[in-house]
């Protein structure tokens, strides 16, 4: 870094001004005294994707969970008991005036150049040469590069006969007509469920290869939104055992949700709708779980549960795979009969692309960054906000990974030595974790235990023994699990201990029971790995 103005102050460049950039800039600023920054965003506003969403959109995860440590607005206090209104959740342009007010709050604008694309990047001898198109076209060499213009949805290609609708025109809504979607992630099921509306009087089928894992958007214990029932306590348990465990809760949790309700006295309002639709809802909602198992249900966590409603009343019909590519004939979901359609559209599934590839003529992809965020081979290059969290939200997971790669470049943290082997372990990790992912474009993640590994390398990870206090560290076992706990320069002993902690007394006894064997399974797997 240049010191006491000797020279021209280094030079960082951020590519993208959505959540993740937004995150990586306000941090980079803290924490690079004299650099020079420069953040671009091709679109005419710093907001990202989420800033000009759909008219209804309501974000799955709460404001709580998605809100940055460096910009807390929200806590963790639900609407009173009964009431599902939504206000826990970001709705239509919500989240995107949260990130303008973190621009204006601290003076963040200034660094952004807007109606600026980064067309290409190319390797210098000092640094890396961008090549930035809009109404400044020019070529600037920078010493450091942060790429944080993340992950688009894409729809897949399909070679079908029938016509491809691959976006919704709000402006002109499709209308009675037959339409299949193709695919069960949360964008999927999320346009299954728009198409479905009752005011358009389409007739809308759901193509599935498997189940899916449906989390309800408000849990019946204690009718509270599922986030603030994830608790530190609960995802400090090795994954394997969490997941196997979770996976006869969630089963149970279907089965005997009214049970559920009025044990923990949930307050949650009492169903309205027809028997036969609850009935339907239910049924189908343990079916799709059933079949989401083993690496399915660790896979896909779709937590965008609306779409079970128009399932029950029959707008969406679950139908399995097609059969031959012409898009249709189908089997039914079980797979014992053909289903035979005469689609006006069909859907295809939704994939995620970047665009590092085609902005370095394939020098750079997704799979050679380490941990997410650190290149395997330059030092000077780094990634945020491309980890897809299998349960969690990415812009907080953005936050941390920022925290890292600026602290790395400040010097406060030292590069991994090992990162090669490290990284070539972790590839194969990977690949045997998720093989339903294509990790070579998506690094997925657990939203939590990912972050607590990027904060035990940098040391702000919230145990007991940094934390010195027996009070606060409870407060942040049992409250809401959160990027709000780490012991760095955003945290707020204080305002942690102000939340409140939703997971009922006899859940938390269960928990700390299940602790207690997670002890011995973490040995049994250390005793088993040294004997092999």
């Amino acid at each position: 870094m240049t010191q006491g103005g000797e020279g021209p102050p280094n030079r960082l460049a951020i590519i993208g001004a959505g959540s993740s950039g937004l995150a990586a800039l306000k941090v980079a600023v803290e924490e690079l005294d004299g650099w020079e920054i420069v953040c671009f965003e091709r679109s005419e506003a710093a907001v990202g994707a989420w800033g000009y969403p759909y008219k209804g959109f309501v974000s799955t995860s709460t404001k709580y969970a998605t809100q940055f440590a460096g910009h807390r607005c929200f806590d963790a206090w639900a609407a009173p008991a009964g009431v599902e209104d939504g206000r826990e959740f970001f709705k239509d342009d919500e989240y995107g005036r949260y990130l303008a007010g973190m621009v204006d709050e601290h003076g963040l604008r200034r660094y952004v150049e807007e109606h600026a694309f980064v067309s290409r990047m190319t390797r210098v001898s000092d640094g890396w040469a961008l090549s930035i198109r809009g109404n400044n076209a020019r070529v600037e060499v920078f010493d450091r590069v942060l790429i944080c213009s993340g992950l688009a949805e894409r729809p897949r290609t399909l070679d079908a006969s029938v016509p491809v609708l691959d976006r919704i025109d709000e402006q002109a809504p499709v209308r009675d007509r037959t339409i299949v979607v193709i695919g069960g992630g949360e964008s999927a099921v999320d346009i299954a469920d728009r198409l479905a509306h009752p005011d358009l009087n389409n007739r809308v089928y759901l193509s599935l290869k498997g189940g899916i894992r449906v989390s309800p958007r408000y849990h019946p214990i204690r009718g509270v939104p599922s986030d603030f029932l994830r608790n530190r306590l609960m995802l400090s348990v090795h994954e394997d055992l969490r997941n196997a465990i979770g996976q006869k809760f969630v089963e149970a949790r279907i089965r005997y949700q009214e049970w559920f309700e009025r044990l923990s006295r949930s307050g949650r309002a009492p169903e309205t709708t027809p028997r036969t639709a609850r009935d339907r809802k239910k049924h189908w909602a343990l079916k799709l779980t059933e079949r989401a198992r083993d690496d399915l249900f660790n896979v896909f966590h779709n937590k965008s549960d609306g779409f079970l409603d128009a399932v029950a009343e029959e707008r969406i019909q679950i139908i399995g795979p097609p059969v031959g590519g012409g898009y249709r004939l189908f089997t039914d979901f079980e797979g014992d009969q053909e289903v035979a359609l005469e689609p006006d559209h069909v859907v295809p599934m939704i994939g995620y692309a970047s665009a590092l590839e085609e902005v370095t003529d394939g020098a750079v992809r997704v799979s050679d960054f380490f941990l997410g965020c650190l290149h395997v081979e330059h030092e000077d290059l780094f990634l945020i906000g491309f980890a897809r969290p299998i349960i969690g939200s990415i812009p907080p997971i953005s936050e941390v990974q920022a925290r890292y790669v600026i602290g790395m470049i400040a010097g406060s943290y030292e590069r991994p030595r090992d990162i090669a082997d490290a990284h070539a372990q972790e590839r194969r990790r990977l690949t045997a974790t998720y093989p339903a992912i294509d990790t070579e474009v998506v690094y997925p993640v657990e939203m939590i235990p990912y972050c607590d590994g990027l904060a035990r390398r940098m040391g702000t990870y919230p145990s007991l023994r940094r934390l010195r206090s027996v009070r606060t560290w409870m407060r942040v076992m049992l409250t809401p699990a959160s990027t709000l706990h780490y012991d760095d320069r955003d945290f707020d002993p204080e305002f942690i201990r102000r939340q409140p902690v939703h997971a009922p007394p006899l859940i938390i006894a269960l928990l700390l029971l299940v602790k207690a064997f997670d002890v011995l399974f973490r040995a049994g797997l250390r005793i088993g790995r040294r004997r092999s």
